[in-house]
């Protein structure tokens, strides 16, 4: 194959990765907007807001304090709440998890009045925990989300690059073209 031939077929080749690059970065773009939008509608009619820096610990500003008196908009402010809710569950009783409570209550010979106590503990932390994992699970899903978005927008630009390699591949192989044309001997015509 000569260099013309050459010059075609990776020319095309590099337009058919280019076109299938944006086409599949448009479709992470879309995605990942989808799954933002989809976390932002699930979180903002929950009216869930972080209290007023003045109203915090001196833990929780440091842990928190960057989202004082905002309200839960999207997966970070989620992560935020839910390091939040987990400092406050740290005191139900006394840095046990609801599995733990829950056990306790639940143990033989223990008096009536204590293993209510402990369940009234277990039902606070089932409830702490379950919203946590629900932040969490909100999180995720806009990292998820942000990542398809960013790769998206990089196989744009990687596959509009590839374009114009593309369309300087073509030019290229009509040069080359001309200048083998040119270049060729010519033969003297025989009558």
């Amino acid at each position: 194959m000569d260099r013309t031939g050459w010059d075609r077929l990776v020319s095309w080749a590099g337009l058919l990765i280019a076109i299938a690059m944006i086409v599949i970065g448009g479709l992470a773009i879309y995605g990942g907007n989808f799954g933002q939008n989809n976390v932002r509608d699930r979180l903002q009619p929950e009216q869930v807001f972080f209290p007023p820096y003045d109203a915090m610990t001196a833990e929780e500003k440091t842990e928190v304090g960057d989202f004082a008196g905002q309200q839960v908009t999207d997966g970070v402010q989620a992560e935020a709440f839910s390091r939040y809710i987990s400092g406050h569950l740290q005191a139900v009783n006394g840095g046990k998890t609801y599995s733990q409570t829950s056990a306790a209550a639940r143990e033989e010979g223990i008096p009536a009045d204590q293993a209510a106590e402990l369940q009234a503990k277990a039902d606070i932390l089932f409830k702490g925990e379950t919203l946590r994992s629900i932040l969490l699970n909100a999180y995720g899903w806009w990292t998820v989300a942000t990542i398809a978005v960013w790769a998206g927008y990089a196989m744009v630009a990687i596959g509009i690059v590839l374009v114009v390699f593309a369309i300087l591949g073509f030019r290229h192989s009509k040069r080359a073209k001309v200048r083998e044309a040119a270049s060729a001997p010519s033969v003297p015509a025989t009558v």
